[in-house]
């Protein structure tokens, strides 16, 4: 499930940055600026879901190698 969600806000990112150079062009100053912060604050968010998501396989998998077999 946490994939799915990580994938949905992935879309998104892609859809900002296709509309980006839009927004550059047309919006003014502070709301350009305002978008790509937005716009990195997205792409940090995502990598930063990206890496707890990675952290958290490594968990599961080494507490699965902690339970003795039956």
């Amino acid at each position: 499930m946490r994939l799915v969600w990580l994938a949905a806000i992935s879309v998104l990112a892609v859809v900002m940055v296709v509309f980006t150079p839009y927004v550059l062009r047309t919006e003014s100053t502070w709301q350009a600026t305002a978008w790509l912060v937005m716009l990195a604050a997205t792409v940090i968010g995502i990598a930063a879901l990206i890496r707890a998501e990675l952290l958290l396989r490594r968990l599961e998998r080494q507490s699965d190698r902690n339970v003795p077999g039956t």
